[in-house]
């Protein structure tokens, strides 16, 4: 667990020497001094380090009590609507007993993102997407129980399951592999050159890109957990007020910048439309409650003013990290922009600043 202690070095989380789909003997611990070398041979395994001192703090121990929520207190219904998610005639059969497993094996287990999100904002179960989920459970581990689950449900035996060692991301596909059932990936650790996961839910949640997508729901005990204490402010659940696009961390890393600028434009056209998004927020200010999407308007305002400061040399900063980089951020753009630069007004992209604007033509532009 992160924080415990191993011959006087701080426990930081897990790594994962594998390529393709890992076991629990693939997973690595990670303690202070890692940080400047790829994951090293040290086991997970607490039996292999007797001198292990347990001393790191449980998730819900790290929070301040009021970013834990009972689910009906933050909406009536809301936890009927998380349990017609897992266990409705819709939802992997898998998805129980993996729960369970979780839960018999000491870790936590959490669904992430969209679930938590657009249930909060009023969705039904039936149109919540793609599952994503996150724990304590480190890559190799998280496969060997999915592996034992899926093997005891016949109806789920056939499908594939798939790594990415890039970003520790275990994915269960349907077994026609044209679609993801689950997606999980263990809580987010920062500072590393390597990917690796942990325990802390705070440092998760400077993980990831925006303040609403930090959101996690604990099925178990049926809380919504609001890790940084922002997302619940920043996404107005159920009720009137804007939404807002705010970043969840400041990253410094190029790439990391782009990719993020590319996940929020994906919201600004999700939640506006491809309508001029700029002049739609605008009337919203004026007529509270009556945006886009008839409930909620849309606050970009904290998100453009990031996007404004962005260095003026940011793209020939990625030009320093090769094709390769600007191939990924290209492939991103093909999932987050999928109506190409064009879904997005020009208008809207000016007010984003001059570096956006090269980015974007750099990223989705002709010869891209």
């Amino acid at each position: 667990m992160t924080g415990d202690v191993l011959d006087g070095r701080r426990v930081i989380g897990f790594g994962c020497a594998a390529l393709g789909v890992p076991t629990s003997a693939d997973d690595r611990l990670l303690v202070e001094g890692d940080e400047h070398s790829g994951p090293p041979s040290r086991s997970t395994d607490p039996a292999r380090h007797p001198a292990l001192e347990r001393v790191g703090l449980p998730p819900y121990t790290q929070l301040k009590r009021d970013r834990i929520h009972r689910a009906d207190d933050l909406a009536p219904g809301l936890t009927g609507a998380f349990d017609e998610l897992i266990h409705g005639v819709r939802g992997p059969r898998f998805l129980p007993p993996l729960i369970d497993r979780f839960a018999e094996s000491g870790h936590g287990f959490w669904l992430a993102g969209g679930a938590p999100r657009d249930l909060l904002s009023g969705f039904r179960p039936d149109e919540v997407g793609d599952l994503d989920a996150t724990g304590t459970a480190p890559a190799g581990a998280f496969c060997d129980f999915i592996e034992d689950v899926l093997e005891g449900d016949g109806s789920s035996a056939e499908c594939p399951r798939l790594f990415s060692p890039d970003s520790l991301v275990c994915s269960v596909l349907t077994p026609q592999r044209d679609g993801h059932v689950l997606d999980y990936r263990g809580l987010g650790v920062r500072g590393l050159p390597y990917p690796a996961t942990g325990t802390d839910l705070d440092q998760d949640g400077r993980q990831r890109d925006l303040t609403v997508n930090t959101l996690l729901y604990d099925p178990l005990h049926r809380v919504v957990v609001d890790p940084l204490g922002r997302a619940l402010g920043d996404l107005p659940h159920r009720g009137g007020g804007p939404r807002r696009l705010v970043l969840a961390g400041a990253p410094e890393n190029p790439e990391n910048c782009a990719e993020l600028l590319l996940r929020a434009l994906k919201f600004l056209l999700r939640w506006q439309g491809p309508c001029d998004a700029r002049a739609a927020w605008r009337q919203d200010r004026l007529r509270p409650g009556t945006g886009a999407e008839g409930e909620h308007g849309l606050d970009d305002s904290a998100v453009r003013a990031w996007a404004e400061a962005l260095p003026a040399d940011l793209a020939a900063r990625l030009d320093e990290r090769g094709e390769a980089a600007w191939q990924r951020l290209r492939e991103q753009a093909d999932t987050c922009l999928p109506g190409g630069p064009n879904a997005l007004p020009a208008e809207t992209v000016r007010d984003y600043g001059p570096v956006v604007v090269e980015l974007l033509a750099r990223i989705t532009g002709p010869g891209a």
